[in-house]
C-alpha cells in the first residue's frame, strides 16, 4: 500500500511501549515475534511502487539518509531530495499481531545485521538481523552479491519472501545444532553506497554487472512512501 506524506510517528511510540511491556513481563522478542507458516514466495509485488523498487534498486548501490525510524533511500542518478521511504526490517518491533509485524512479500532496508555462516553452496546465509532493541536468526538470499568473509552488513533493500526450516550449528562455545524457523530476506540491492571498506564489515564480491534501470523516469513525486501496516 503507498502513502504519501503520513508520518507513523504516533504507531512507533505506541509499538515501543508495547515491546517495553513485553520485556518486563518477561516474554523474548523472538518467541513473541512469529515470521507466519513455511514457505518462500516468488511472485511479484501487488503494489506498483514495490515493483519499481525491485526492478530499479536490483543490483544497485543506493544512498541512505540519516533516519533512525524509517530508511530513506535513492539512486545516484535522482534529482536531489528525492526519495524513496521504505521500512526498516524490524525498525519498529512488531511484538504484537497487530502492530507493524512484517508481510511477507513486502519491501525492506535490512540494517543493524551481522553476517554469521554461509549455508551449502546456494550463496545463502545465516545472518543476525533486525533492530537494536532485537535481532533473529535469517536466512539471506544473496542475488548480486556474494560474501567472502563474517562480520557487519552495510543496509540492504530486501524482500522478505517467507520462513524455512534451518537446522544450523550452535553459537560457540556451545556444541551440537539448533533446529529453527527462520523468516528468508531475499536480496534486491547492492548494499550501500559506501567510500571505502569499513573494520569489522563483511567483505562480499559483486556477482554480475549492474541491469540498466527500466523505468524511463523516476516516480512522478518528490517523496513515495512503500506502506508496511494495513
Amino acid at each position: 500500500m503507498i502513502r504519501e506524506g503520513r508520518k507513523i510517528g504516533a504507531g512507533i511510540v505506541l509499538a515501543l511501549a508495547l515491546a517495553s511491556s513485553i520485556v518486563v513481563a518477561g516474554c523474548r522478542p523472538d518467541a513473541a515475534l512469529d515470521f507466519g507458516p513455511v514457505g518462500e514466495i516468488s511472485t511479484p509485488p501487488e503494489d506498483p511502487l514495490s515493483r519499481d523498487i525491485l526492478r530499479d534498486f536490483a543490483g544497485r548501490q543506493f544512498d541512505l539518509a540519516d533516519n533512525d525510524h524509517e530508511a530513506h533511500v535513492s539512486l545516484k542518478e535522482w534529482p536531489a531530495g528525492h526519495r524513496v521511504i521504505v521500512p526498516f526490517w524490524l525498525g519498529v518491533n512488531p511484538l504484537y499481531s497487530a502492530f507493524l509485524r512484517p508481510k511477507v512479500g513486502h519491501i525492506y532496508v535490512m540494517s543493524e545485521s551481522t553476517l554469521v555462516r554461509t549455508l551449502g553452496n546456494n550463496n545463502e546465509y545465516l545472518i543476525r538481523a533486525g533492530s537494536k532493541l532485537f535481532k533473529s536468526d535469517t536466512v539471506f538470499e544473496g542475488t548480486r552479491t556474494r560474501y567472502v568473509g563474517i562480520g557487519a552488513m552495510l543496509p540492504t533493500v530486501v524482500r522478505f519472501v517467507g520462513t524455512r526450516v534451518i537446522t544450523v550449528p550452535r553459537d560457540a562455545p556451545s556444541s551440537g545444532t539448533i533446529t529453527e524457523k527462520v523468516p528468508v530476506l531475499r536480496e534486491v540491492s547492492l548494499p550501500m553506497h559506501s567510500t571505502e571498506q569499513l573494520p569489522g564489515y563483511a567483505k562480499f564480491e559483486v556477482i554480475g554487472a549492474a541491469p540498466a534501470s527500466l523505468s524511463g523516469k523516476k516516480y512522478d513525486r518528490k517523496e513515495a512512501r512503500i506502506e508496511d501496516h494495513q
